[in-house]
This record gives C-alpha cells, sequence and structure tokens, in this order.
C-alpha cells in the first residue's frame, strides 16, 4: 500500500488534536496541516511534537497557509474549522483536488440549504463523508448498546451546568439514534432560556434551558443544561427495568453505575481523548472504507433538526430574521 495522503484542515483546538491523533498511525503517512494562521500552524506543530508514538518518525508533516499548496490526490481529508465556513472549504477543497474521503467536524453548518447543498454535492462526486460524532465509536458505549433491549423503550436525559448545548447536543442526538437505531427524532418540548450566551469561541453562541423529543418508536431524549458555572454532567439512560447512570466533567474519568452487572464489568470507565480516536477511524477507512463515525446522510437529519430549534428561538429572542444559527 502506497503512502496515504491526509489533510487536516483547520489547525485550532479540536484540529491539533487531530493531528496528535495521527501521529498514533502505524504505517508511514503524509499529513497536509492548513491554517490562514501561522500562530494555530505553530501551536499545533508544538503538540504534534510533543507526542510520544514510535511510529511518529514515519508521519511526514507539511504546514500550509492556503488550500492550493495541497497534494492534488487526498486519501482522506478531515474538516475542522469552524461551521460558519465549513460548507465553503469543504466544496472548495473538493473542487480543486481529488478527494476520496472526508471526516466533517460537527455542528456541520449554520444554514439548513447548506446541508442539502453538501449533501447533493457529495452525492456527484460519490465521496464518502463521516461526521464527528465520536461517542458511539467508544468501547463504554458500544457495550452499553450491546447491553439494552430494543423491545423496551429507551429513555435518555443529559443534565448539567453550562455543557455547552449549542456545540454538544447533537452529539447525544447521534448516541441516542445509536442507542435506538432510529434515524429520525423531533424535539416537541422546547424550553430554552431567554438568556443567550457568548461561546468559548468567539463570535458564537450558547444555549441554556430544556429541549426534549422523541422518535418513531417512542424513545425520548432530555436535553437539561443549567445555568450554572460548574458541576458534573450526568447522563441517564432507562431501558426497561435497566437503569444505566454516567456522572462526569469529560476529562476522562466517567463514574458509571448500572442496574445490572455491566459496570461491574467493565470496570473503570473513561473518555478518550480526541488525541486517542482520530487515527483509528482513519485507519478504518483507509483499509476498510468505513468506520465507525455516523455517515453524513445519517447526521444530517439530526443536525437539521437541532438548527431548526435553535434558529427559531434566536429568532424570537433577537427579533431579528435569523437564517443562520451562531454555533459551531
Amino acid at each position: 500500500m502506497k503512502q496515504p495522503r491526509i489533510s487536516i484542515v483547520g489547525a485550532g483546538q479540536i484540529g491539533s488534536r487531530h493531528l496528535q491523533a495521527l501521529c498514533l498511525l502505524e504505517d508511514p503517512a503524509r499529513i497536509d496541516l492548513v491554517d490562514p494562521s501561522n500562530e494555530a500552524l505553530q501551536r499545533a506543530q508544538k503538540r504534534f511534537a510533543e507526542v510520544s508514538s514510535p511510529n511518529k518518525q514515519s508521519i511526514e508533516l507539511h504546514c500550509h497557509n492556503n488550500l492550493d499548496k495541497l497534494p492534488d490526490v487526498l486519501d482522506l481529508v478531515i474538516v475542522a474549522t469552524n461551521a460558519n465556513i465549513r460548507m465553503d472549504v469543504t466544496l472548495n477543497i473538493a473542487r480543486k483536488h481529488s478527494i476520496k474521503n472526508f471526516i466533517l467536524e460537527k455542528a456541520l453548518f449554520q444554514k439548513k440549504e447548506q446541508y442539502f447543498t453538501v449533501e447533493q454535492f457529495l452525492n456527484e462526486r460519490s465521496i464518502p463523508t463521516w461526521v464527528n460524532c465520536w461517542m458511539r465509536t467508544t468501547d463504554l458505549f458500544k457495550q452499553i448498546k450491546s447491553a439494552l433491549n430494543l423491545n423496551d423503550s429507551i429513555r435518555m436525559k443529559i443534565e448539567g451546568p453550562r455543557w455547552g448545548m449549542g456545540t454538544n447536543s447533537i452529539h447525544f442526538m447521534d448516541l441516542f439514534s445509536y442507542f435506538t437505531e432510529k434515524g429520525d427524532f423531533e424535539f416537541t418540548d422546547v424550553q430554552l432560556d431567554g438568556k443567550i450566551i457568548e461561546s468559548k469561541r468567539t463570535g458564537f453562541k450558547e444555549f441554556l434551558g430544556r429541549m426534549a423529543g422523541q422518535n418513531s418508536r417512542g424513545d425520548s431524549l432530555d436535553l437539561i443544561c443549567r445555568d450554572e458555572e460548574e458541576g458534573p454532567i450526568t447522563l441517564e439512560i432507562i431501558n426497561g427495568h435497566e437503569t444505566y447512570t454516567m456522572v462526569t466533567d469529560f476529562l476522562d474519568h466517567v463514574d458509571f453505575k448500572s442496574s445490572n452487572g455491566l459496570a461491574n464489568s467493565i470496570g473503570k470507565a473513561t473518555f478518550p481523548r480526541q488525541s486517542q480516536l482520530t487515527h483509528v477511524w482513519v485507519k478504518d477507512i483507509l483499509s476498510q472504507g468505513s468506520c465507525d463515525l455516523p455517515t453524513y446522510s445519517a447526521s444530517m437529519p439530526l443536525h437539521l433538526e437541532l438548527i431548526r430549534v435553535l434558529t427559531d428561538h434566536f429568532q424570537q429572542i433577537t427579533g431579528k430574521n435569523i437564517d443562520a444559527c451562531p454555533i459551531t
């Protein structure tokens, strides 16, 4: 197999963590990192250097300020830009280069029509594409999934302080879809706060309050984000007579309990970091043509439902006609 050519577009926080993970690839690879900011590229290169891996010397890293410097053919492109420019970046790179596979960061895009534009483009070019909703790829949630009984309904609830409702709701929506094996979902009870807060990322917004809904099977998802500065996040899954409860601050450690013996068999539960995940997906895509992440087509309906609810609420709060949901 010839040396694969992989590109990461966007060298910010998440892009640099993707880069660190790619140091763990077992086989030689060329990685092209693109960002207009020299500061971001330098910070990513520093994080790359910090990774200790016996395979790192076989990773060939090239850094660029624009897409024109990329190789003509790329085996995989990870688009880790902010959501407001992600569609343009994705389309531009695929028009100028031959792209074999994409991994796109979430939340995908800010406008409804952008989802359909990208869907049509990817279908016309026959480019397999996955979305970085990583929870379903972890051992913990795979084992919970294997223990669920779909003959009984599933109720899933997430509650905690300022966990990034705009940014992270799609993670829990995807996990719910994975557990229930249903791709449809509708928010039917939305009680978002009138207070809109600034995101950690400049120029974007975050939301507080409650959003609850269900799928066509009757399974329910309840998302609650409180206006408190600190505290743990609780994730509860009720399936018939069984209950699974996770309490975490999303810094690796998870306090996992279950009404059956699953928690005892799993032992200590942890959430892997992005720098411990990406190389697994990349290896699977390049060797098998697929990975455990959700596909674009599977993720798109969930994104559209989230965008719908948050955009409607933002319009109500501002009194303005809003066509772009300000999340990333």
